[in-house]
């Protein structure tokens, strides 16, 4: 089988050295804007998707990507970077004999990037959510914290972060009192006193959605799931402790992931997030459109979940999701190469 992956971010190679495993005959093309990128490491080709890309008509973009596919004749082609707008182009592709693999169609992905819009329509569905209220600017957040204890049920710190975006961009920690003589080295990077906020809400010209929600400082789970057309193939549960990360199976993480996956319709490899509040209940925080940036360590793990998706795409499934049969703990390094 031949796959494209166009510019991703660098757990792509995570994912395309786990397809392998599961089929030493793969041939992986990828585009992308930097030489740099560890992607290189992993794919047979690399392949310039120049900066003007970017700048492109979502139609212009797709055509780009079509064209490079059938240069090199890939089968598959599985976007990440302006994948909303490329869901709509795919029966562009599938004409041509080429696969598009999206999440969803190009509304779905967008509306489970918008986390509160999301968010609310799974609290309505009987799951457990974040709390959170949802502002722009510092009128907005001024107004907000005008109304004194705004989540009852979650005492303690607040915390803010962007209504959409990746790797917790944006996310900040909010201290309404810093401890006397406090120095700045006392603060993490994610701390932000709340003086400090709203100064900086109000010299920014454009206010982006955020959401502030109270600060959960319980266990938070990152499961990573495998789907296809609506069917969960599989789910690899990491647990954050310290500067590692355990993996293991998790009931309610699997029926989580079934039911996002089922009420969306989704397909490939995605994954979710999740607190436990002070009761020790899971709350949903997130869903991602895309492989998250920890893939690569559900390869210590007995489950696949790229060459799970693989299989389904070639017919071949099994009836229950796959699970983890042994629990891990994994640790992180570095990686260094000459480009």
């Amino acid at each position: 089988m031949r796959i494209l992956f166009n510019h991703n971010i660098s757990g792509a190679a995570d994912l395309i050295d786990l397809m392998r495993r599961a089929r030493p005959d793969l041939h992986v093309i990828a585009t992308h804007e930097r030489r740099d990128t560890p992607i290189a490491l992993a794919a047979d080709q690399l392949l310039p998707e120049p900066a003007e890309t970017r700048l492109m008509s979502p139609d212009a973009y797709a055509d780009w990507l079509l064209q490079v596919a059938l240069t090199e004749r890939a089968e598959l082609v599985l976007p990440y970077r302006r994948r909303e707008e490329l869901a709509g182009f795919r029966d562009w592709f599938s004409a041509r004999g080429i696969r598009l693999l999206t999440a969803s169609d190009s509304n779905t992905m967008g509306f489970l990037e918008e986390k509160p819009a999301f968010l609310a329509r799974m609290e309505t569905a009987g799951v457990p959510v974040t709390p959170f209220r949802r502002f722009e600017g510092a009128e907005e957040y001024e107004r907000l914290r005008g109304e004194g204890e705004i989540f009852p049920d979650h005492p303690g710190q607040l915390c803010v972060k962007p209504a959409s975006g990746i790797y917790g961009a944006g996310f900040r920690i909010i201290r309404d009192e810093l401890p006397a003589m406090t120095p700045l080295s006392g603060l993490s990077a994610l701390e932000l006193p709340d003086v400090a906020f709203r100064a900086l809400l109000g010299a920014l010209h454009r206010p982006e959605p955020m959401m502030l929600m109270p600060f959960l400082e319980g266990p938070e789970r990152s499961v990573d799931f495998s789907c296809h057309e609506g069917r969960l193939l599989g789910t690899v549960t990491r647990i954050k402790a310290g500067t590692s990360q355990r993996l293991r199976h998790d009931t309610y993480g699997e029926e989580l992931a079934r039911f996002v996956t089922q009420t969306f319709r989704l397909t490939g490899i995605l994954n979710l997030q999740t607190i436990e509040d002070t009761a020790g209940t899971q709350r949903l925080m997130e869903v991602n459109t895309r492989a998250s940036g920890g893939i690569g360590m559900t390869g210590l793990t007995d489950v696949n979940l790229p060459a799970l998706l693989l299989d389904s795409i070639a017919g071949v499934r099994s009836d229950l999701p796959a699970r983890v049969t042994k629990e891990v703990q994994a640790g992180r390094r570095e990686l260094f190469w000459g480009v």
